[in-house]
């Protein structure tokens, strides 16, 4: 195995199903072009204490986080490495969550420096779910690695809802597996999928695996969900294979907070007071997403056969399609607002993006707050009003917008070949990493 290399995968938006889906709705979801996690991995030189005995270290750097940790693999991490029946257990069952070992690294590692990272900085909560999931990915996958440091760079907003936590396990356990088996098990993204979900539990506790599936497969990922509420009730996840990755998107973050478990509570208080109501709701939001998926698969086909017909114009069809699509996606809103999980500074985005027809909006994620997406019309060439639109957003209501495309790539591993001693240094050297080095990354993907 040569180092440098670089793992990156990409973060997520829900197309449809938001809420819906706890109560066995059908859920898409989305891989956001540009919006994608990247991680160095590079060599440690060894050091040796004052007795000049050799010591390994692995070493966790998170800038967006101002978090750097380095732990002795021996002093830090021997207690847990000495627990032979536990790694036992994890080699029977690879890809199955291992209880003793998040315990563990709770009680001997993270209790003992949790307390000194919320003095020092406002990010304790977010440092202890990424030391745990880094040390947890490890001890689990590649427990006999040594000296290796692991740099995480960032642009997918972190708290947004937009899969951060899911691209971060995904581009640890691509790294991992790199450093155990070299380019052998990283094209296994069956396994890369089974694997990060271990991550996103420790994080989430009962994560759905939409947002790994996403980071790990790209594309567009389908949840559905059979015999509900019942002793044999089944999650399928799927890619959506005919998906148009053309359809440019904006990202609104509006930065508002949010609690996603109040609002997952309060939509179950609605549902507890009406269930025949509330079923009637959740049934049409369901049906929504099924027409979206199809939407979509048309959308794709249509595009190819206006490329092959070699025509400047679009089809009728695939202008009567893309209508389709925009109408379920403000019905889809539409719902949500019944819901009481929108927000009034989402209506705004809502309300200024039917007032200039830029393309479709809704809220995307819990609501309440966090974000809204717009599919941009591809047809609308008043280019005056998608800049307003974005002014407006940025300027007028100090939200952060981001203008992507839907689909993409999802996990890849970027050979030490591939990465240039500039490309390297800036990577380190960049606290937030410039476009112009995203560019260079980016290109590399397939």
């Amino acid at each position: 195995m040569s180092f440098p290399i670089i793992t990156t995968a990409p973060g997520k938006v829900i197309l449809s199903g938001e809420h819906s889906a706890v109560y066995g709705k059908e859920v898409i979801a989305s891989a956001v072009k540009n919006l994608r996690c990247y991680m160095l991995v590079e060599d440690l030189v060894q050091e040796c204490d004052k007795e000049n005995n050799e010591s390994n270290f692995i070493e966790l750097s998170f800038p967006d986080l101002h978090l750097d940790q380095k732990w002795n693999i021996k002093e830090d991490l021997g207690i847990i490495l000495d627990e032979k029946t536990l790694f036992s257990s994890i080699a029977e069952a690879p890809t199955a969550f291992n209880t003793k070992l998040s315990d563990l690294i709770e009680s001997e590692v993270l209790a003992k420096d949790v307390s000194s990272t919320a003095e020092k900085t406002g990010f304790s909560d977010y440092h202890y779910s990424a030391k745990m999931v880094f040390l947890y990915l490890f001890l689990h996958i590649a427990p006999n690695i040594k000296n290796k440091k692991f740099t995480l760079k960032s642009n997918v907003p972190v708290g947004a809802g937009l899969g951060s936590s899911a691209s971060v396990s995904v581009c640890l356990v691509l790294a991992f597996l790199y450093c155990i088996n070299g380019n052998k098990k990283i094209d296994d993204l069956e396994l890369v999928n089974s694997l990060s979900l271990l991550g996103e539990k420790c994080v989430h506790g009962t994560p759905s695996g939409i947002d790994n599936a996403v980071a790990t497969y790209g594309k567009a990922i389908r949840l559905t969900t059979s015999n509900y509420n019942t002793e044999n009730q089944v999650k399928k996840l799927s890619i959506v294979e005919n998906f148009p990755d053309s359809l440019s998107m904006l990202l609104v973050n509006t930065k508002i907070p949010k609690s996603t478990k109040t609002l997952v509570a309060n939509v179950r208080e609605l549902y507890n007071a009406d269930s025949k109501y509330m079923d009637d709701v959740l049934n049409c939001m369901h049906r929504c997403s099924v027409r979206m998926i199809d939407n979509f698969e048309k959308i794709k086909k249509l595009e190819a056969l206006d490329l092959q017909a070699n025509t400047k114009e679009n089809s009728e069809e695939y202008k009567e399609e893309l209508s389709r699509l925009f109408n379920n996606i403000r019905m889809n809103h539409g719902f949500l607002v019944t819901l009481g999980v929108s927000h009034p500074g989402l209506e705004k985005i809502k309300i200024l993006s039917d007032e200039l027809k830029v393309g479709g909006t809704k809220l995307t994620g819990a609501g309440g707050g966090g974000c809204a997406m717009t599919i941009l019309d591809p047809l609308n060439k008043k280019e005056a009003n998608l800049t307003e639109f974005i002014k407006t957003l940025q300027d007028g209501l100090g939200y952060d917008v981001y203008k992507t495309q839907l689909g993409g790539v999802g996990a890849f591993l970027i050979p030490k070949e591939a990465i240039s001693q500039d490309l390297a240094k800036a990577f380190l050297v960049e606290q937030k990493l410039s476009l112009k080095t995203v560019t260079l990354l980016n290109a590399m993907l397939p």
